[in-house]
């Protein structure tokens, strides 16, 4: 177990979005280390969360603006003489490769939630709890229970236009993660604020902090400043801020 836990504010719409689908195909990788019913149960629920998202919003065309930004700015980097170039290049052929598979994809990201029964039917009945039940989905249910072979090969199938997806984000947001140098900062009676720089702008705000302090990070902020207060949980209340200081690790990443 980590001795470190980290908490993150995306400070954008695209950002957050990344985020929420990396926590998904995180999921959904742990799920399909498994292959019992109730593990594929899980997985086709982050399947759908996935499909959901890319249907609300464009997100093939959010995910090549982020690529093509990125682009500019390693390029931009490569004048640099103190830079490792020969790894700089890689990641722009890493990221310039990505958004051709993309560009190449034809139709929407989330049409496999319309063609496919099954998940259809899934989709329709996933706001009603327990709506999946055996006995409101015996196509399900008999899904459940054919070879896992059967399984594992569909649920590949159905998932597969979404790999550069995930390679994608994956890529973004460990180059915006890793575009901030850490500080070390202490929170002041289990508060911290700070003001940003308006003239570039804040992807994503990390704040870092031993597992050992009993206290959660809450960051709230937009473009000009951010605050972090560190709250106490509670079983049967509120949560409360701590009294004492708590140093963390801070990343403004603006990449």
């Amino acid at each position: 177990m980590s001795e470190i836990i980290t908490y993150e504010l995306p400070l954008n719409e695209r950002v957050r979005t990344f985020l929420r689908l990396e926590d998904l195909f995180f999921q959904m990788e742990h799920f399909a280390q498994q292959d019992a019913p109730y593990q594929n149960r899980a997985e086709l629920g982050c399947l759908l969360d996935i499909l959901s998202i890319a249907g609300r919003s464009d997100l093939r065309n959010e995910i090549t603006k982020e690529i093509e930004r990125h682009i500019k700015r390693l390029v931009i980097f490569t004048q640099n003489p103190h830079v490792d170039r020969k790894k700089l290049q890689e990641s722009i052929s890493q990221l310039t490769l990505l958004n051709q598979k993309l560009i190449a994809f034809e139709g929407r990201i989330d049409q496999q939630a319309s063609n496919i029964q099954l998940l259809k039917s899934l989709a329709q009945r996933s706001s009603i709890p327990g709506g999946t039940c055996d006995f409101d989905l015996p196509s399900y249910h008999f899904w459940l229970n054919q070879p896992v072979e059967i399984r594992r090969q569909q649920i590949h199938d159905w998932s597969e236009n979404l790999h550069p997806i995930k390679e994608s984000i994956a890529l973004l947001l460990q180059f915006i993660r890793f575009s901030s140098a850490p500080i070390i900062k202490t929170a002041i009676s289990g508060f911290y604020q700070q003001a940003l720089n308006s003239s570039q702008a804040v992807q994503l705000l990390r704040v870092s902090v031993a597992t050992s302090v009993f206290a959660f990070a809450e960051i709230s902020g937009g473009k000009h400043r951010f605050s972090v207060r560190f709250m106490q949980p509670s079983e049967t209340e509120r949560a409360s801020q701590v009294t004492g200081n708590i140093d963390f690790t801070l990343h403004i990443c603006q990449l």
